[in-house]
């Protein structure tokens, strides 16, 4: 397929993970704002014939999410191309950007990189799921079935599928939250923090990721520039449904317990809007 273009918006760590799997086989045409991060004009990678929309979603002061980037991004947008947004938005934001743009092809598609092994974790991933109109979603899986063979893909529509990325985020970020929770238990109590850990974890139904306490940076609780942000977003979009998520709204307030120095509100643009000041 080195006859098909395909482009990306937004070169952090999720798009320079689209161009570093699909560059084997396709023709990888890269926009960033930032000149030393891309390869090709805006309105070159407009005229692809498919493009990945990796921009950041940050939260507001509010704690609402910041869909200017994905705004920005669909300016310019053609009818040629098929969009497939891989930035984490909340359930109906695909839908309605389809609806502002009869004319223009979206679907969604969640990514489970983490940032620090994203590479690694696009060509391992344990699953691809694509969200939006099944014409487009067909037409998109011809290409993730040529680069991962025997992959399973899920095909749904947009909502369920944005609905899929805040589940396994919000629960992750709980998790964590809990396993802090637990280790400040042991360590009152003057358990043997390893032993109890060996001992939770050998139960095959609780899983082996995010249960180190302090995690891979050395701090407790979560912080980054994904799970504050969509903790945040997901807690906020349920109430305007009248809906009350405890248990995650629990693992935040834990989280700010165990992680006072809220090290995502550095990361401003990426975990919290430019609007949101130290």
């Amino acid at each position: 397929m080195k006859n098909l273009n395909v482009g990306v918006i937004g070169n952090g760590f999720v798009g320079e993970a689209q161009a570093f799997a699909f560059s084997p086989i396709t023709n990888i045409k890269i926009y960033d704002i930032d000149p030393h991060r891309r390869n090709s004009t805006l309105n070159e990678v407009h005229n692809c014939d498919i493009v990945f929309i990796c921009v950041p979603t940050p939260m507001k002061s509010n704690g609402k999410q910041d869909l200017s980037y994905i705004t920005d991004a669909f300016k310019k947008a053609n009818s040629k191309p098929i969009y497939i947004i891989k930035s984490t938005v909340l359930p109906g934001t695909t839908k309605k950007l389809c609806e502002a743009n009869p004319k223009i092809k979206i679907i969604f598609s969640p990514e489970f990189l983490t940032e620090r092994t994203a590479k690694i974790d696009m060509l391992t991933q344990s699953r691809i799921v694509l969200g939006g109109k099944r014409k487009f979603t067909d037409k998109v899986s011809i290409l993730y079935n040529l680069r991962f063979k025997n992959k399973n893909i899920i095909k749904t529509d947009s909502v369920t599928a944005e609905l899929i990325k805040y589940m396994n985020n919000t629960f992750f970020a709980t998790k964590v939250s809990i396993m802090n929770e637990f280790k400040l238990i042991s360590d009152k109590i003057g358990a043997d923090w390893d032993d109890a850990l060996n001992g939770f974890a050998s139960d095959g139904r609780v899983g082996d990721s995010h249960l180190n306490v302090p995690g891979h940076d050395g701090r407790l609780g979560y912080g980054g520039t994904c799970f504050p942000k969509d903790v945040n977003a997901f807690l906020n979009f349920a109430r305007e449904y009248g809906i009350n998520l405890n248990s995650i709204e629990g693992g935040w307030k834990t989280n700010l317990l165990v992680r006072p120095e809220k090290d995502w509100e550095k990361q401003i643009g990426r975990a919290v809007s430019k609007e949101k000041k130290n």
